[in-house]
């Protein structure tokens, strides 16, 4: 009875670190699979574990071998086949966050062990509460990723033409931007004050003031004219106002809002 008990708990933490690393791995990969496949091949993994383990109990160098090969057993069935070239990059990083969260997992046991046995063992569910503060933590990671994603699908590289002159950019289209010319209704970009100066805007033309209104406060920008812009995707805009920020550009490597309403 008590070994059906160790082999019962063997095969729910098999399958909950299976699940785990393959959902951890589908996402630092993007790739596109179904829940309900990574339950499944994660669960017939933790059997044939448990299956291998019994039989090959004390033969530490074929117990290895299984491990590996229900490693790409669990990649392989779990995700689209890609080819031999991506099945080998997701297998190394599904190999990688093994190790790396192997680690993690250890840490918080330790920590966990101290705090409510004081070094007189592991339990069961010190380990479950591991891998649920795991679980937590990829939680936290995929939406980090998510959106930074979304975030690139808005900045776009550009290429200024202003004077004869070319100024390679980052841009990024933001309908938050509502800033509007009062004289003219157009909308209005906002660049950063050393792209401003790199284009010698201020030398060249009489400033246009146009009205603000944000969570900072109120005030005038002074916006300028630029001949066109062209962005990677094609588009182009000629001859539109520009105003100058004192903060955009200072801490990352945007050099341009632009109003795409």
């Amino acid at each position: 009875m008590k070994t059906y008990l160790y082999l019962d708990v063997y095969i729910f933490l098999n399958f909950i670190m299976n699940l785990f690393l393959i959902m951890i791995t589908a996402i630092v990969r993007q790739k596109k699979s179904r829940i309900f496949c990574m339950i499944l091949v994660s669960l017939a993994v933790s059997l044939f574990s448990a299956a291998t383990t019994w039989l090959l109990w004390g033969k530490n160098g074929w117990q290895l071998v299984c491990a590996v090969f229900q490693m790409m057993i669990l990649v392989f069935f779990s995700f689209p086949y890609e080819g031999k070239s991506v099945f080998a990059g997701d297998f190394l990083a599904f190999l990688f966050l093994a190790f790396f969260s192997g680690g993690c997992i250890g840490a918080c046991m330790n920590f966990l062990s101290r705090w409510t046995h004081s070094g007189k063992g592991i339990a069961c569910g010190e380990i479950i509460t591991a891998v649920v503060i795991l679980f937590i933590l990829f939680f936290l990671f995929r939406w980090e990723i998510l959106k930074q994603r979304n975030q690139k699908r808005n900045v776009l590289s550009a290429k200024i033409i202003h004077r004869k002159k070319e100024y390679q950019i980052r841009a990024l289209f933001d309908t938050g931007n509502s800033l509007v010319s009062p004289y003219t209704g157009e909308r209005v970009a906002v660049i950063s004050k050393k792209l401003a100066q790199q284009m010698a805007l201020e030398k060249e033309q009489n400033p246009i003031l146009i009205p603000y209104s944000s969570i900072g406060g109120k005030g005038l920008m002074k916006a300028y004219r630029i001949e066109e812009i062209c962005f990677a995707d094609d588009r182009t805009e000629k001859d539109f106002l520009a105003a100058v920020s004192e903060n955009l550009g200072t801490e990352n490597e945007i050099q341009m809002i632009f109003n795409n309403r």
